[in-house]
């Protein structure tokens, strides 16, 4: 038997019409062994030309032009392996042939820093601060907004120093408050005189009048929720309680600080703020007032170093206005302003509403948000089911036009509402009730906004910045918390990477993220969440040092860019257990999670065996558990990547190899002579054409039942003297070596 060429790894499709070389035999009453494309023959076995089937190798080209050594095995394994996960998450299929960008992307992540090239590790967790008692309105709006700020106050009384403090300036319905990390103080003495309580804390306790306080620890008497009313000396400070003396003695407990109220309106007897901005001294808002009989609008400023106890500047009112939605930015040294359907260019010194520089022809338009870039200032609202971004070029002077009508930037389609626009890295991020889309910004200040990179069922209410990165506020898996895109890498036009970030793990999807903003100079992200009807909302703050838990990475699916199946037989994972255990669970094609392998902190990690889900899979995807250290919450695993190992699983292509008669005159074994002259020449001529075509055919085999379809892989004819009188005339052994497909 000749040696057989090189093989394929995959089966041939059938064609789905009837193709010419699949013709089968017709009975003429001869009784024939074989028919190959309808042309019957006599078998023609010996020891010299067997009838013989061989299983059929597999072809491979024996090179390997993967970007990354290794990807294409030389010998059976097929192999598929990640190192960085850098591009984010969102993608269906893990094959890198196909796009650049796709070797470092994967389907989904929680809990996890996938931002570091070549490593994947467990961001920080979050803390619950304090609460947000403010729904959505009823156009969906929230009524929590986040400005970064910091602030300066006393240490203590008749001091010439002052505490920094950094943190966020948060709106929250009828209340503006200062938040901040979590202050904590050792309590170490206690008294009370004439109902004011004087705690002494064991070292400076870094707090401020106006702060409010819990005392837990101390006694029935101390313990509650107070604001400090003075701060004597650097390690004490009092508070009115209304109770009998307590003379000083010493004491245990803590004092912890999580807020400072900055404006406390109250529902029933006053409006609620309706915006807020800050220019870094002054905080400004608008609400409306109805004292004097008359319901008015009415703007506010106070100083950031200010509390609750402090009252604010009036700016101006009128009667002219009642504030119904607001929005307010400080941008290029003035205040904007949408006041309901009109936009304001409003002076940090004014004392009068000005005439507004544009007014909507729709009424009920609601603005939403406010940003800036070298060029213009934007505004963007909505009415009903119809969204747009406004643009105002500044005029020479340096004033907003007065305009009659608005120049439209970008408008969205209908039914996408935008919540938020904010301008960074010379990209303008849009958050929508859809999600996520980015416009690149030209130099006039022109929109051209792109897709949505990141769609979900809660709206994208707000952005925060640093570095290169932007964070959304928005669920994660219907939980609190926020979404991390890297603005300095674009996988499409104007299409970032993004993933899951820093969140809350409640339990509860009743709430929804409302703002976002860094506590001014950390790193440390706050974000908050409304109320509803039944519950309080939060104010969330990324931990200073404690991690996740535990945190997952859900890897594409790996098909390996061929749709037949695979065995998928050994997965390594590579990471450092020193501080942290893995769990791995093997994920088909309908979401099933199968675990398939587990290492405890310490452990030495191995190759494992992939023993679900059982069989051939077109597909499969894998879940990596990361989880923290036992003992230290601050310290987690190192994930650097894996590797997959499979086989091929389509079916197995047989040789088979028919030595045939071929003779211009022949007789079956019931002496029934068929043929003519130069019978033999035809038939072989007939299937070298269908050879030369590489068309399939049909092999009936007559003397098994066996049936198929298959491919000529070689033909030999041996020109022979007849050797039985059954055969005569020119002709020989026709030796047909075909392949089942």
């Amino acid at each position: 038997m000749a040696p057989y060429g090189d093989d394929i790894t995959e089966g041939i499709p059938y064609v789905l019409s009837n193709p010419a070389g699949s013709t089968n035999y017709q009975a003429t009453g001869v009784s024939y062994d074989i028919a190959i494309n309808g042309l019957p023959f006599f078998l023609a076995a010996s020891d010299d030309s067997p009838y013989r089937r061989v299983t059929a190798q597999y072809r491979k080209q024996q090179y390997d032009q993967t970007r990354e050594a290794g990807e294409q095995s030389l010998t059976g394994w097929w192999f598929r392996s990640q190192s960085s996960f850098h591009l984010g998450q969102g993608i269906k299929y893990f094959e890198p042939a196909q796009d650049e960008s796709l070797r470092f992307q994967y389907t989904e992540s929680k809990g996890l820093d996938v931002w570091t090239k070549g490593q994947v590790s467990l961001i920080l967790d979050a803390d619950a601060t304090h609460v947000t008692t403010a729904q959505l309105n009823a156009n969906l709006r929230p009524q929590q907004f986040l400005r970064s700020i910091q602030w300066k106050q006393l240490t203590n009384t008749g001091s010439s120093t002052y505490n920094e403090f950094y943190g966020c300036l948060m709106l929250d319905g009828y209340d503006i408050d200062k938040i901040y990390p979590t202050i904590t103080a050792t309590v170490s003495n206690k008294a009370l005189t004439s109902n004011v309580a004087t705690l002494t804390t064991s070292s400076a306790h870094g707090l401020a009048v106006g702060m409010e306080i819990v005392v837990a620890g101390v006694d029935a008497t101390f313990n509650g929720t107070y604001t400090i009313a003075t701060v004597p000396t650097t390690t004490t400070l009092t508070y009115s309680k209304t109770a009998s003396d307590v003379p000083s003695a010493a004491a245990t407990g803590t004092i912890t600080s999580v807020v400072q109220h900055f404006v406390d309106y109250n529902s029933g007897t006053d409006d609620k703020v309706y915006a807020m901005c800050d220019d870094g001294v002054y905080c400004y808002w608008v609400t409306n007032v109805t004292s004097g009989g008359s319901t008015k609008l009415t703007m506010y400023k106070k100083l950031l170093t200010d509390y609750s106890s402090v009252s604010p500047t009036m700016m101006f009112d009128t009667t002219a206005v009642t504030v119904t939605n607001a929005v307010m930015e400080f941008t290029k040294e003035r205040i904007v302003a949408c006041i309901n359907n009109k936009v304001y260019e409003i002076s940090t010194t004014a004392t009068s509403l000005p005439t507004a520089v544009y007014t909507h022809p729709v009424d009920d338009f609601a603005y939403t948000s406010i940003t800036s870039s070298g060029a213009a200032i934007y505004v963007t609202g909505f009415s009903g089911t119809q969204s747009n971004i406004q643009k105002f070029t500044l005029a020479s002077n340096g004033t907003m036009p007065t305009l009659t009508s608005a120049i439209t930037a970008a408008e969205m389609p209908s039914g996408e509402r935008i919540y938020k626009i904010a301008y960074y890295l010379g990209y303008m991020m849009i958050g929508t009730t859809k999600g996520i889309r980015a416009a690149q910004v030209a130099d006039d200040g022109s929109l051209a906004y792109g897709p949505l990179i990141w769609e979900n069922t809660q709206p994208v209410y707000d952005f925060a910045f640093r570095d290169k990165f932007a964070w959304a506020a928005t669920s994660v898996e219907d939980e609190p918390g926020t979404i991390r895109l890297d603005l300095s890498t674009q996988i499409s036009p104007l299409v970032f990477p993004y993933a899951y970030d820093t969140y809350k793990a409640t339990g509860s999807t009743a709430h929804e993220t409302t703002a976002c903003a860094f506590i001014n100079g950390t790193e440390r992200l706050a974000f908050t969440t409304n109320a509803t009807s039944t519950a309080n909302g939060s104010v969330y703050i990324e931990s200073e040092s404690t991690l996740v838990s535990s945190g997952y990475l859900q890897t594409g699916y790996v098909r390996y860019n061929t749709l037949e199946g695979k065995l998928f037989k050994l997965l390594t994972p590579r990471i450092d257990t020193t501080n942290g255990g893995l769990s791995i669970s093997s994920i088909s094609y309908d979401g099933t999670e199968y675990p398939i392998g587990s290492f405890a902190q310490e452990s030495t990690v191995q190759e494992i065996g992939i023993p679900y889900p059982v069989g051939a899979q077109e597909y499969l995807g894998f879940k990596f558990t990361l989880t923290r250290d036992t003992a230290d919450n601050t310290l987690g695993p190192l994930f650097t990547g894996y590797q997959l190992k499979s086989l091929p699983a389509v079916p197995r292509q047989r040789l088979i190899q028919y030595p045939l008669f071929c003779y211009d005159h022949e007789s079956d074994k019931f002496g029934v002579e068929v043929g003519y002259e130069g019978s033999a020449w035809d038939r072989m001529q007939q299937l070298e054409a269908v050879e030369n075509a590489g068309d399939t055919i049909r092999i009936e085999d007559f003397r098994t039942g066996e049936s198929f379809i298959g491919l000529i892989e070689e033909m030999d004819f041996i020109n022979r003297t007849p050797q039985d009188k059954r055969f005569t005339g020119f002709g020989g052994t026709l030796v047909v070596t075909i392949r089942s497909v």
